[in-house]
């Protein structure tokens, strides 16, 4: 009789401690939905970089920055500040940044020459940082298309095309 009432009592425990994880389960995906976003893309050119400095493109949840530092200043100088729609905003977390590499180099393209792209992703606790040096990636373009949706014409991100010739050996 005791056995039978341990093994009852030890399904039900169990029962509980499942149905526990379930609703731990839930609510975790809820939190995704409303978690911490910082997206951050600093650009230069190396032929310009003297005169244009480097631009910094960062969307902070719903609110792109856009700053620019000179070569001999130390300070950034915000040039706009844009509130972007929800439905960008998701667009943009759904590009699928995580999946690609952290470093890509255009052997075409001199180490002192062209256009870098420093990415960088946070979703909650999670970081992803990926440096481009001249180097064109369809993710990437898409991401700076539709940031570019919300930026006047002087301050958009110039980006490669698909044209950029990148694989030289």
């Amino acid at each position: 009789m005791t056995t039978k009432l341990n093994y009852i009592l030890t399904l039900i425990i169990l029962t509980c401690g499942l149905i526990a994880c379930g609703q731990n389960f839930q609510t975790n995906e809820s939190k995704i939905d409303n978690s911490k976003f910082l997206l951050t893309i600093s650009t230069y050119n190396h032929a310009e970089q003297i005169f244009k400095g480097t631009l910094t493109y960062k969307l902070n949840e719903n609110v792109l920055t856009i700053s620019r530092r000179t070569m001999f200043s130390d300070k950034d100088t915000t040039l706009s500040s844009i509130t972007v729609d929800a439905n960008s905003l998701e667009r943009i977390k759904k590009i699928n940044l995580d999946k690609l590499k952290d470093f890509y180099f255009n052997n075409c393209v001199m180490t002192t020459s062209g256009n870098e792209y420093f990415v960088s992703t946070t979703l909650d606790t999670v970081t992803k940082t990926i440096h481009l040096h001249h180097y064109y990636d369809r993710q990437i373009e898409v991401l700076i298309n539709e940031l570019n949706k919300h930026i006047t014409d002087s301050l958009k991100i110039d980006y490669l095309t698909n044209d950029t010739k990148q694989d030289c050996k």
